[in-house]
């Protein structure tokens, strides 16, 4: 009940969610606050928010009962029936590409497996934020996790729209694009102002400037379509627009590849059946070479 107040942040959201009336949860977190003997919640009218007590607990439950979840799962795997929730955390701009390379044969395949996928661009650590498994760009493993690559390495790209390239020219080598404006990638609390590429075999770093800063990839590559700059993002991003030449790309001969995505995970959760089932399903559908609309809507969308 706790967990469930702490994630919906609110009694009655919890209440809805675990099936019981609000007085029920109510009168177990006071009856939990005194156990404890300090409040876990800062409640008013409009809000209730963890204290410093509510905080700290919080750390230390959810993975206790993440680990008593994967025991629970792994017990109940036995009789041979997948079920249960899913949670996964990607960067937002890959989730076209898992939703239309995995759904919905996904949930034909595992109809009681609830996939709750979560587009979040900063790194995390996702065992602490309540995730079974999370989706980066290269070989990303940590203590205790587990890393299967999903794609194929691809290379970084820069592109521009033609007329840009028409008023300004091209650039010839990296080092020209510090005459050239450059749409900047926002991660965390600092702009992605340095691009890598590779010149006589050795991996060099271009320092880039540009009038325009955001923490979204699909806004950058709109911004690029429109010709407010350059933009440098792996090539499967845009493939559908250089496919159309709404997007140029130039530097070709310098871009650098880099490893494709993979899927992570705590070792311990190897024995969850409902992983064990979506890594084998993604890795079959992921590994192949990516085409101009993994990344588009779905037909009946466009």
């Amino acid at each position: 009940m706790f967990l469930t107040v702490a994630e919906r942040r609110g009694f009655r959201a919890a209440a809805r969610q675990l099936g019981i009336t609000p007085s029920a949860v109510s009168q177990a977190i006071r009856s939990l606050e005194e156990r404890i003997g300090a409040p876990l919640f800062s409640r008013t009218t409009r809000s209730v928010r963890l204290t410093e007590a509510g905080e700290r607990l919080l750390a230390h439950a959810r993975p206790a009962v993440d680990m008593l979840s994967a025991g629970l799962d792994a017990a109940s795997g036995l009789g041979g029936e997948i079920t249960g929730r899913l949670r996964i955390n990607a960067p937002r701009p890959i989730l076209p590409l898992l939703v239309n390379r995995l759904l919905p044969d996904f949930f034909d395949a595992y109809p009681n497996v609830e996939l709750d996928l979560v587009g979040e661009d900063r790194p995390i650590d996702i065992v602490e934020e309540g995730f079974d498994a999370g989706i980066r760009l290269g070989n990303f493993v940590q203590i205790d996790m587990v890393a299967v690559w999903l794609t194929p390495p691809e290379r970084f790209v820069v592109v521009g729209a033609p007329a840009l390239f028409r008023e300004h020219g091209r650039p010839s080598t990296p080092s020209d694009l510090q005459n050239f404006r450059c749409i900047l990638l926002r991660q965390s609390v600092r702009a992605l102002d340095h691009w890598q590429f590779v010149v006589d075999g050795k991996r060099i770093t271009v320092g880039v400037k540009g009038p325009l800063v955001i923490n979204d990839i699909e806004t950058c590559i709109r911004s690029a379509l429109k010709g407010v700059g350059l933009f440098q993002l792996p090539h499967s991003l845009v493939m559908s627009h250089l496919e159309r030449g709404d997007l140029q790309a130039v530097l070709e001969p310098y871009c650098e590849e880099v490893p494709g995505l993979s899927l992570y995970y705590p070792s311990r959760s190897q024995a969850l059946p409902k992983l064990r089932a979506f890594v084998d399903f993604a890795t079959q559908r992921m590994r192949r070479a990516f085409k101009p609309d993994d990344y588009l809507p779905t037909p009946a969308e466009r």
